[in-house]
């Protein structure tokens, strides 16, 4: 039997059996050297692809950095366990009964009110619907654009009608952190949204408003008497404490030298640094901790004088501004800390440096008229940094704040003074001051009112008068 014709192609099928005995091809020197450095270049780029994939596996994304870092557990959370409960009972007696429910969630920016929500609806069996804003105008199906309080209004509406089949949870709820700024301006669309909402919705709604020195939010949209009107609940989540602040910074520090070690490392030194410019704020303090961590090289740590550039905490310069050193310049004198290096530190934080001012100005004045002079410095930056819409104004306020008290101060009281954190008193002026104002319209309107009515009953007789003596 003759033997089929063999195939010399490189490639043979799997199921030939049959053994093929080739030539082995003489190469000369010149190609086995080529050969080699080919294979010298693959190694080389295959280890370099594996010293990537091991770098790949220790996280350098921010986004992710912060998710990793949130809380899991109720335990690990800021906010306090009084707080928790008022949310868990809300839960429990208002949120479960399948009838339309809503809660505000007021608080200070970063204090962790949206994580709170986020775990203890989980705790509760819901599933969280969220309402992000969209940036780029909406249209419809037939090209047409539609205005962002329909879509708004169109949205609370069908996501506590009716449940997503894409959710686990027998029970959902929608959050809604970033309000349409169509509202801000429209009370009345507002309100009339909130009254359909209570005729048609089943679902809760969790409104988080974010407590800051421009906002009015709590004082028009959600009103003690729009709250009391349509059964609104309202919690307010304080700011978040020391201690709860150190605990949260040493659970953050041991996740970030586990998933993140080639790209930094957090020491002691660092936490203790974020504690001390620490006002309550969780989301300042974690990136602050983040970049502060970072494993820079050396080379950049120097500038061209080989020193590394200072990191001025909050305490230390309110120290400055109120324990202003001098020294001699010739027949005059200049400050050791220069005013306008101070006010580029705390640009980002204007408004809290001032209120630290206010709280500890006077622990180093001598006399009573250098105390009248700072106090109306201080007023003014006041002024200045309220109620105003352009940002600029908060850098004026804060640079001529510290120049003024600077140069007030000329002989300032030597002693150890602590610096004191500020009260919290403004958000309770600003809520006198509007119910004040809310009062004293009513005293004028609610008159009227009577006077209109009592009319209109006169001509109500006359009228009956009119009909009884015709008949």
């Amino acid at each position: 039997m003759a033997h089929p014709k063999r195939n010399n192609k490189w490639c043979v099928p799997s199921f030939d059996c049959e053994i093929i005995n080739e030539p082995l091809v003489k190469r000369t020197k010149r190609e086995v050297n080529k050969t080699i450095e080919e294979l010298d270049k693959t190694l080389s780029n295959y280890s370099f692809t594996q010293n990537n994939f091991k770098r790949r596996k220790s996280e350098t994304s921010l986004s992710k950095l912060l998710e990793t870092c949130e809380p899991k557990k109720l335990s690990e959370l800021v906010v306090s366990k009084q707080k928790q409960n008022e949310i868990f009972n809300w839960f429990q007696y208002k949120a479960s009964n399948r009838q339309p429910s809503m809660l505000v969630l007021s608080g200070p920016s970063g204090c962790g009110k949206t994580v709170a929500i986020k775990l203890l609806a989980k705790e509760n069996g819901f599933n969280i619907i969220e309402w992000i804003t969209p940036i780029d105008q909406m249209e419809d199906e037939n090209k047409h654009v539609i205005r962002q309080g329909d879509k708004f209004e169109d949205h609370v509406i069908r996501a506590t009608r009716y449940h997503t089949v894409l959710g686990n949870c027998s029970k959902q709820l929608l959050l809604v952190k970033d309000l349409p700024n169509v509202y801000h301006e429209d009370h009345k669309g507002f309100f009339t949204l909130v009254e359909k909402y209570f005729q048609m919705g089943k679902d809760p709604v969790i409104f988080i408003c974010t407590e800051t020195g421009n906002s009015r939010l709590m004082q028009t949209l959600f009103a003690p008497d729009v709250r009391e009107k349509f059964g609104i609940d309202l919690i307010n989540v304080n700011a978040a404490t020391q201690t709860a602040m150190k605990n949260m910074l040493k659970r953050v520090s041991g996740v970030l030298n586990s998933i993140a070690s080639d790209m930094l490392h957090v020491s002691q030194q660092h936490i203790d640094e974020i504690l001390s410019n620490s006002v309550g704020d969780v989301r300042s303090a974690v990136l602050n901790l983040i970049f502060i961590s970072l494993k820079v090289p050396e080379r950049y740590l120097k500038s061209e004088c080989g020193v590394r550039e200072e990191t001025l905490g909050l305490l230390h310069g309110v120290g400055r501004v109120i324990n202003p050193k001098k020294e001699s310049d010739g027949d005059s004198s200049k400050f050791v800390h220069d005013p306008e290096e101070i006010a580029a530190f705390f640009q980002s934080q204007s408004v809290v440096f001032v209120q630290f001012l206010q709280e500890n100005y006077l622990n180093t004045i001598r006399t009573i008229e250098e105390a009248t002079v700072a106090s109306d410095i201080l007023s003014l930056a006041d002024v200045l940094n309220s109620e105003w819409r352009d940002r600029n104004l908060g850098k004026v306020a804060l640079s001529y704040c510290i120049r003024g008290l600077m140069l007030t101060n000329e002989k300032p009281v030597a002693r150890w003074n602590p610096v004191r954190k500020p009260r919290d008193t403004h958000s309770n002026i600003r809520r006198c001051l509007v119910t004040a104002e809310t009062q004293w319209y009513e005293s004028i309107i609610k008159p009227c009112m009577k006077k209109t009515n009592e009319i209109s009953i006169t001509n109500k007789d006359e009228d009956m008068e009119i009909i009884i003596e015709e008949d």
